[in-house]
């Protein structure tokens, strides 16, 4: 008996230290399974969640307590703890509460998206995604999964939908603006002229003057429609910036939020850069607009231009300038300011501290894009809760001839030169064919592409110059232009049209224009264009076959 009770000792000891060793075995499988877990948590760019609903404590790594805007701290604390220092939008608090009482009472996998607010006061997005664990009775204990960051995911969405919208819309005004320019071409020809015959300083002349005034103003309003639909002609020349800010200023003033005022003091009435007048107008409505949104409480917006002398090159925010003469143009707020760390961000594409669908994040982008493309710079200084001013500085162009004394200057005539005009709108025909008559040239008009190439080919040494439009039903510009050369290499061709990019428009050698027109032409336009292109006046044998000077064949 002794034996066997010694035996079965030795046996229990035996399977002790078996089940020890497996124990020990256990724990170290654990510890590596806990270990490569931490780590594949540690690596991974979500962060990790796990609530215990029955003592509702909740753990959440510390990629997720990053992506919801905190300082990594203790992982595990009350739910009541995490609810004071997350801070979720209020505007998807109550989508947050019923998506939750869903995924308690057994609805599908947890799956959000809203906003986490961080300490730099920017709203970001987060998904949350995760599973419900129940016990025998079907009631929830545990929920767990993960919190990824797409903030970047859901702006660039909204930026594409936006650009979308804006790319539908732009389509929208583009057409509106070609049939608008039709209309304003009558007017402003029919103002033009009539303008021209009236007596100075009578009533009529004034009425007339106004008539003319408001259709340049319409005209303008529709390159910059046709700017935004991104159709529009673009050119390039001097700007009187004094002008835009008045504009703009005159635009804003009727808009204005309550509380926002608007001081504007122009120190140099002849400050003129090189560019393009609409774009040099988005970059000041662009700075304007979120001057004025950044101050919600109201405040002041001043807008100052000067021109500036730099004897030593000037380092700005975005580039260092030369040494040299600047028109300055400062837009400064009494706003919200820009956080220091986002300074070095504020000219990326699609980066914006607004909430998605307030802003693209295009503005500054489209300012900066502008300014440099005109050899220009920009400084930026801002204070959180002290203001920020933009500076704008574009090389100065000095110009020896101003608006006011280049309408003084004599308009450019002809010496009966015939010109062939041809124009599906028949209004438009008319309206050039009388504008060339009075500039002392004698047109020929058609309202059918086809016909104009026939009578062209009939007699194509009779005519010193054609003008066509670009958009027309049976040849567009640039096929009619083609075939025209066909039978003579040499002939003048003006183009007009409201679209650059229009289907009409070809740059190759047997197409292309001599000179190409935005709807609608001024006489002024007409007339020096018509007498560029030309050169030399006709020769007296082709003067002498001439037809009806205002003959126009209709289709």
């Amino acid at each position: 008996m002794p034996t066997r009770v010694g035996n079965g000792s030795e046996s229990l000891r035996t399977a002790d230290s078996a089940l020890d060793a497996l124990d020990a075995q256990r724990m170290e499988d654990l510890r590596a399974s806990e270990e490569r877990y931490a780590l594949a948590v540690a690596g991974s760019s979500d962060g990790i969640w796990d609530w215990n609903m029955v003592t509702n404590e909740l753990f959440l790594s510390e990629r997720s307590q990053r992506l919801y805007g905190l300082e990594p701290g203790e992982a595990l604390r009350p739910m009541a703890a995490w609810l004071e220092v997350v801070k979720i939008h209020p505007d998807d608090m109550q989508n947050q509460i019923a998506l939750v009482t869903q995924f308690m009472e057994g609805a599908p996998p947890y799956d959000a998206q809203w906003r986490i607010l961080h300490p730099d006061g920017i709203h970001r997005w987060v998904r949350v995604r995760g599973l419900c664990v129940r016990d025998e009775q079907g009631r929830p204990i545990r929920g767990a999964g993960s919190v990824s960051d797409i903030d970047q995911l859901v702006r660039a969405e909204a930026a594409l939908m936006q650009s979308r919208r804006l790319e539908a819309i732009g389509t929208l005004a583009g057409g509106i603006a070609h049939d608008f320019n039709n209309l304003l071409a009558a007017i402003l020809g029919y103002g033009e002229m009539a303008l021209a015959d009236s007596r100075r300083g009578s009533r009529l002349r004034r009425n007339l003057e106004n008539i003319v005034v408001a259709g340049r103003r319409g005209r303008a309003l529709v390159d910059q429609i046709l700017a935004f639909s991104r159709t529009g002609i673009a050119s390039n020349g001097p700007v009187e910036l004094g002008a835009v800010v008045r504009e703009v200023v005159e635009l804003l003033s009727s808009t204005l939020p309550a509380g926002v005022r608007i001081e504007m003091r122009i120190d140099a009435e002849s400050a003129v850069a090189q560019g393009n007048v609409t774009q040099f107008h988005q970059v000041l409505m662009n700075l304007a607009t979120n001057a004025i949104q950044a101050m919600p409480s109201g405040g002041v917006l001043r807008i100052a231009l000067a021109i500036l002398a730099f004897e030593e090159p000037k380092t700005c925010f975005t580039s260092t300038l030369p040494r040299g003469s600047y028109v300055g143009l400062s837009v400064a707020d009494d706003g919200i300011g820009i956080a220091p760390e986002l300074l070095d961000r504020i000219f990326d594409p699609y980066f914006t501290t607004k909430e998605v669908g307030a802003g693209t994040g295009l503005g500054l982008s489209l300012v900066h894009g502008i300014v440099t493309g005109a050899s220009g710079a920009i400084d930026v200084a801002s204070r959180p809760d002290g203001g920020t001013t933009f500076s704008i500085y574009l090389p100065r162009v000095r110009t020896e001839i101003c608006d006011d004394a280049l309408e003084a200057l004599p308009i450019p005539r002809g010496n009966h030169q015939q010109v062939l005009v041809v124009d599906d709108e028949p209004s438009l025909v008319t309206i050039l064919c009388e504008t060339l008559v009075g500039l002392g040239y004698v047109p020929v008009g058609f309202t059918s592409s086809t016909e104009a190439l026939a009578a062209f080919r009939a007699h194509p040494e009779r005519y010193d110059a054609i003008i066509t439009d670009a958009r027309m039903p049976e040849l567009s510009g640039s096929a009619f232009i083609r075939a025209l050369r066909s039978t003579r290499k040499d002939i003048p061709v003006l183009m007009m049209s409201g679209f650059i990019d229009d289907p009409g428009i070809a740059h190759d050698e047997d197409s292309a224009a001599a000179a190409l027109l935005s709807k609608p032409v001024s006489t002024r336009d007409l007339a020096t264009h018509l007498s560029r292109i030309l050169g030399v006046p006709a020769s007296t044998a082709r003067r002498a076959a001439r037809v009806s000077p205002r003959r126009i064949r209709q289709a």
